[in-house]
């Protein structure tokens, strides 16, 4: 129940930040802005306010801006047009430098998104600033190695072995780097205000170079930031995040990757909820930034110039702006009909694949 819940606030909240974007621009450039839509399917919820209705619908996977002039053949066919609009506020008889804004303009809400949500998380969370040199502390252990094994414990601090006093990380892997995996180290270990020796064998690393306790120590701490480093912070950590995204999409496009490979291939709604339930138990911080990588995810896919998504509507725009005239209403809405089947047509595969994996892991 609380995965669902999680699910449909990020999906509603993401969908919601995305059409604001082309909503709040179209407002600003004088658009005539019929209906904003948060879902899609069955009305639930609808109230008018001035000149634009505003709409809950049944299905929270998506959202929409309805503007007068956009779909010109939708129009056409409803045969329902307002009264009293001057003709100026059409979306067809706005500069394209305005439209083009509109159309980039739910991407960019999606990516400041991810910068917020960031940022926020590096205010809560201070940022990991490494620590030059440890002490003796050990913050995690290798299960069933052989520091767990001798009864060592997360914040235990190791002060001697085999009589050897140890203040730092690097004194004291630099006295079991001299040992070898037929010793037996004895190691004074201090936990709180008590102080004890345990036996332990150290034990091989898997390429055979090393001997290793199968212990870890505290490379880096937690440091408050103030807002305008966390937000600098917030934009360098999505362009990478974006970078990343693109990369893996080249490599989707070039065939480097196979769109179906359960690792690596596309995730759809059945596997997105699933992420985010292992993200839930895990603990919100995880929650937090899985929802700033979907924005990030949604801002990217929805700007690349495929039939249907914005970033073709840019490409129409482009085009009208170098050659004078717009593309003809009935080319772009075929385009855009084929670019939406296609659409559901590989979200209906991948689910499959995502039902698959759950019931067959």
């Amino acid at each position: 129940m609380l995965t669902a819940i999680v699910a449909i606030l990020i999906f509603a909240l993401l969908v919601s930040v995305h059409e604001f974007g082309h909503f709040i621009t179209a407002k600003l450039s004088g658009m005539y802005v019929e209906e904003f839509s948060i879902g899609m399917g069955p009305q639930l919820v609808s109230k008018r306010v001035g000149e634009t209705r505003y709409t809950l619908r049944a299905l929270p996977l998506g959202g929409f801006v309805r503007v007068l002039g956009e779909d010109i053949e939708e129009e056409q066919r409803s045969g329902i047009e307002p009264v009293h609009v001057p003709e100026e506020r059409r979306y067809q008889n706005r500069p394209v430098w305005q439209r083009m804004i509109f159309a980039a303009a739910g991407s960019i809400m999606n990516m400041l998104t991810a910068i917020l949500i960031f940022a926020v998380m590096f205010m809560i969370l201070g940022m990991a600033v490494p620590i030059e040199n440890p002490d003796t502390t050990i913050s995690a252990l290798v299960e069933n190695g052989p520091a767990a094994s001798a009864g060592v414990e997360p914040g235990d601090k190791f002060v001697a072995i085999d009589g050897q006093p140890v203040e730092t990380w690097e004194e004291m892997n630099a006295v079991i780097m001299a040992a070898t995996a037929e010793d037996i180290l004895t190691v004074t270990v201090e936990r709180e205000t008590e102080r004890f020796d345990v036996q332990m064998q150290p034990m091989m690393s898997d390429d055979g170079s090393r001997v290793l306790l199968g212990i870890y120590g505290q490379t880096a701490e937690r440091q408050a930031i103030g807002p305008i480093r966390a937000i600098g912070l917030g934009v360098t950590t999505t362009w990478e995040m974006t970078v990343a995204m693109v990369d893996v999409l080249g490599d989707l496009f070039t065939g480097q990757i196979n769109i179906m490979d359960e690792d690596e291939g596309l995730t759809g709604p059945v596997g997105i909820v699933q992420i985010i339930d292992e993200s839930t138990k895990a603990g919100w911080v995880y929650v937090f930034n899985l929802a700033a990588l979907l924005s990030i995810n949604l801002g990217v896919i929805n700007i690349l110039p495929i039939p249907a998504l914005d970033g073709c509507k840019l490409v129409f725009l482009l085009y009208e702006a170098v050659r004078g005239k717009p593309v003809a209403p009935e080319k772009e809405g075929m385009l855009n009909m084929i670019g939406f089947m296609l659409l559901m047509g590989l979200i209906l595969v991948i689910t499959y694949k995502d039902i698959m994996r759950l019931i067959m892991p």
